[in-house]
């Protein structure tokens, strides 16, 4: 038994250095079955190499001599450069004024009866104050016509108010009208150049506007204040007209005819004393 088991790991010993190396053909045989390509007596040569690389080297120079920017002159030019001016959105005009011609602009707001019936819409202002305030207009004011406007980006709130405000107001749904115009309107803007030198100028460009008209029955307005207001207001403009257009002289009048009221009951007082 021992005699066995020594021959056999004398045998197993000898294996180790007697082992052959592999050789550079193996290796050759095993990168070529790697790649998937034949063994080393059907690979390329060095001058066919250098043949496949030559058209890449001259594609990537023909690439680079693309993006060179081009020589005029001995200086190179220059790519398209950004826009040295600043852009300024002016106002664009409103369809009607903040104002009726017919009220005073530098009173409070709260006094102006004519005109709330044209609301301009913003996409700032939420849709719930525009509601309130729509439904204030036709419920308080007595309007019976709105007229709402909105330009660009305000123009789906704007939709969004008209499809909303049928549902809050109490009216039958066949006694409101909608009436929908769309159009185009001119703004202008200021290039403001970088240049100090150089002078300011505007360009001009289109943009998009819809105006909606909602008329409820009739479209007859009933609003009480708005008559006190025209009646006061005729009464004053009649007190201007008699005085001249003066208001101080009809001040002046009204003070004299109270003056000769006055004067004319001390006379008959005083004949009714004589009298007596």
């Amino acid at each position: 038994m021992t005699s066995t088991r020594k021959r056999t790991i004398d045998s197993a010993s000898d294996e180790g250095p007697n082992k052959r190396p592999r050789t550079n053909s193996a290796h050759a045989t095993m990168t070529d079955s790697a790649t998937h390509r034949l063994p080393s007596a059907e690979a390329p040569t060095d001058a066919q190499a250098q043949q496949e690389v030559a058209p890449t080297a001259a594609a990537q120079q023909d690439v680079q001599e693309a993006r060179r920017p081009e020589k005029s002159g001995g200086n190179a030019v220059a790519g398209p450069s950004k826009p040295r001016h600043t852009i300024r959105k002016l106002d664009p005009p409103r369809p009607f004024p903040t104002v009726p011609a017919s009220v005073s602009a530098t009173g409070p707001r709260s006094a102006h009866t004519e005109g709330k019936n044209y609301i301009c819409i913003t996409r700032k202002t939420q849709l719930g104050a525009y509601l309130r305030r729509c439904k204030d207009v036709i419920m308080k004011d007595g309007y019976k016509t709105l007229h709402l406007s909105a330009m660009g980006a305000a123009i789906p709130q704007l939709m969004q108010l008209t499809l909303s405000l049928p549902g809050i107001l109490p009216h039958a749904p066949d006694e409101i009208r909608t009436e929908v115009q769309t159009g185009t309107v001119q703004v202008q803007d200021e290039v403001i150049p970088d240049d100090e030198d150089e002078d300011i100028t505007y360009q001009v460009r289109g943009k998009s506007t819809v105006s909606v008209v909602i008329t409820i029955g009739d479209g007859v307005d009933e609003g009480s204040g708005r008559s006190k207001a025209r009646s006061h207001g005729k009464r004053v403009q009649s007190t201007v007209a008699a005085a001249g257009g003066n208001t101080g002289a009809g001040r002046a009048a009204g003070r004299k005819s109270k003056q000769t009221a006055a004067a004319a009951r001390t006379t008959s007082t005083s004949q009714g004393l004589g009298s007596s």
